[in-house]
């Protein structure tokens, strides 16, 4: 969509950290995870998206981990960024990568257009960790989110959940974005 507009629109990504703090008790089989993983899979597969369900024990606990690798990248440019938030989800929604590991996601920007020793030195320096917070932080108090995506245009109104393209361009239509 982004290509599509061009300057007309500017986006800028925020973390909102579903689960700021590991959370132990965080299951996928039998829960409501799964039977929302099953719909989505079917909605997706319309579109050619390629959902494989979890099959690991291990669901991640939380998402901060994933965030501040996307962080680091941005770091990098926003390529990098782009780059690897879609190895973030892909490896998550499409590949089974545990992104809650560190491992993990060091496996997927080894194989990211990136300078990876700058990345990995970022990465476990942990100096992105209050970024992240920063904007969960913001997008709590500031914004009201509570449930991810949240687009927020221009502080004036929120698109909320996953929703087809045309809601997102009615509501740029609204402020003069054709």
């Amino acid at each position: 969509m982004h290509q599509r507009y061009g300057a007309r629109i500017q986006l800028e990504h925020r973390a909102f950290p579903l689960r700021p703090q590991p959370d132990a008790s965080v299951k996928f089989q039998g829960t409501y995870r799964e039977a929302a993983w099953q719909r989505a899979a079917a909605l997706a597969a319309a579109d050619g998206i390629r959902w494989r369900m979890w099959t690991r024990d291990d669901f991640p606990q939380w998402s901060l981990p994933a965030l501040e690798a996307a962080k680091c990248a941005a770091l990098q440019g926003e390529a990098a960024f782009a780059d690897m938030n879609l190895r973030l989800f892909r490896g998550f929604f499409e590949q089974g990568v545990n992104i809650a590991e560190p491992e993990e996601i060091l496996t997927l920007a080894r194989e990211a257009p990136l300078d990876y020793p700058r990345f990995v030195d970022d990465f476990l320096s942990g100096g992105m960790r209050q970024e992240v917070l920063r904007d969960y932080e913001e997008a709590l108090t500031r914004y009201a989110v509570h449930a991810i995506p949240t687009v927020v245009f221009a502080e004036r109104e929120w698109v909320v959940g996953a929703v087809p393209l045309a809601k997102y361009e009615e509501v740029l239509a609204k402020f003069g974005v054709t």
